[in-house]
């Protein structure tokens, strides 16, 4: 065995037991304190919260910018289909649900791919983006009533935006219905991971429906209430002067936006609220002397039902491994979700084996304007992330690169190996 070969059994060995070390919280604070608000600073945002948690509690969180406090709200987007995953899996402990349950025992309507109506479309398939379900015609203009119509965006039919969530799914989802797409339609359920917006709205009506209460309220009562989460909400009117303003970008120009409220069903917290709810994953479901969710719960949810193929791709963000029911395992032993709305980004993100994580909120976001006004928003707070990770996960860009890691030194060490025979060869030849 030569040096280059020992040496390269010598790192893979260092990454592999550097998984689990579990950051210093007063040597965390200090870098913290000293780096994230220059990071901050340096970009475009308006305003952000970040939150940062180790074992059991929040050890460090700042509000950056005009407009903001740490009692400020800011909306989640996608980061609540983690919280709408969490409500699924609670009312499957306590029986009024099952995971392989056809979905229509609790739609007003029957719920079938019309090329394949023999197969049943599960909770399970919903939770883990492979119903075959895209997105229902005029889900965004829907979900916004319209704010930023016709401005960003096209005006959806007056029709679609006065329907209440269940008519405007069974309208958009059955065959013959009047906002009826096939397009809709991307795969057969079950074969394939297609992400899908419309899929966690459908499991909030199921949640509704096997819970014999509004989804809103029921999440408000067995999620934020146990978990001390009072600042975190669905209506604007819970917040009188707490919203973060959201902001759109366009060249390099943050410009305010109206205030929505999307039907009252988009949940708006803060970073510490927020970050209560992922200590609570991050602990085998128990946060605070509250078992929300059994370990069972959790590892279901944290298993990858789709493996995402990352080797050797490079990305601006943490990269995302597969996804499970409701969560995305990332590389190197990070889970969490991130969201976008019109106005708002949020990252959240923790470490079961470090026993840290992190949430970040800002309110600006370039989904109305696309192109390189949206690179640029979503770089503001990729860079507090990245900062954040150097200093809870200073190993994380070579762990998160095991797989590429390992494959290169093992051809080094073949190339080295097979070098080193040529030049035994060459000698034997000589004499």
């Amino acid at each position: 065995m030569n040096w280059l070969t020992c040496y390269s059994i010598l790192i893979i060995l260092c990454l592999s037991s550097c998984q689990s070390d579990q950051p210093d919280v007063p040597s965390v604070v200090s870098k913290l304190n000293a780096s994230i608000p220059g990071v901050v600073r340096d970009g475009l945002a308006p305003s952000m919260q970040v939150s940062v948690f180790s074992d059991d509690s929040i050890i460090w969180s700042r509000a950056f910018g005009d407009g903001t406090s740490m009692r400020h709200v800011y909306m989640i987007a996608s980061v609540q289909k983690v919280v709408t995953a969490v409500a699924v899996m609670m009312l499957c402990e306590s029986g009024k649900l099952h995971l392989e349950d056809d979905v229509s025992l609790y739609l007003p309507f029957k719920l079938r791919h019309p090329d394949f109506p023999d197969v049943p479309i599960t909770v399970r398939m919903l939770l883990s983006h492979r119903s075959g379900l895209g997105d229902a015609r005029y889900q965004f203009g829907w979900d916004t009533r319209a704010t930023f119509s016709p401005e960003y965006r096209p005006t959806p039919p007056h029709y679609i935006l006065t329907m209440p969530l269940e008519e405007f799914m069974k309208a958009a989802l059955v065959p013959g219905e009047k906002n009826y797409s096939h397009s809709i339609w991307r795969s057969k359920p079950g074969k394939a991971y297609f992400y899908s917006v419309t899929a966690y709205p459908l499991l909030s009506i199921i949640v509704r429906r096997a819970a014999g209460q509004s989804y809103e309220s029921w999440v408000r009562e067995h999620i934020f209430t146990p978990l001390g989460m009072g600042s975190s909400g669905f209506l604007l009117e819970e917040f009188p002067g707490r919203h973060a303003a959201p902001y759109t970008r366009i060249d390099g120009r943050n410009l305010l936006l109206p205030l929505w409220d999307g039907h009252g069903r988009f949940m708006r917290c803060t970073a510490d609220d927020l970050s209560h709810f992922f200590l609570a994953l991050q602990n085998n479901g128990r946060h605070n002397g509250v078992q929300l969710l059994s370990t069972a719960s959790v590892q279901l949810m944290s298993e990858a039902v789709t493996d995402f193929k990352v080797v050797f791709r490079t990305c601006e963000e943490m990269q995302r491994s597969g996804h499970g029911l409701g969560l995305h395992p990332f590389r190197g032993g990070w889970y969490g979700y991130g969201g976008s709305a019109p106005g708002y980004q949020c990252l959240a993100r923790y470490n079961p084996s470090r026993r840290t994580g992190y949430v970040i909120l800002c309110n600006v976001n370039a989904i109305l304007s696309g192109g390189e006004n949206y690179a640029s928003a979503r770089k503001d707070i990729y860079e507090v992330q990245e900062a954040v990770l150097e200093i809870l996960d200073p190993w994380y860009p070579l762990r998160s690169r095991f797989t590429e890691l390992v494959i290169i030194l093992v051809v080094i060490g073949l190339i080295s190996v097979l070098l080193l025979l040529r030049r035994r060869g060459t000698r034997s030849s000589d004499v």
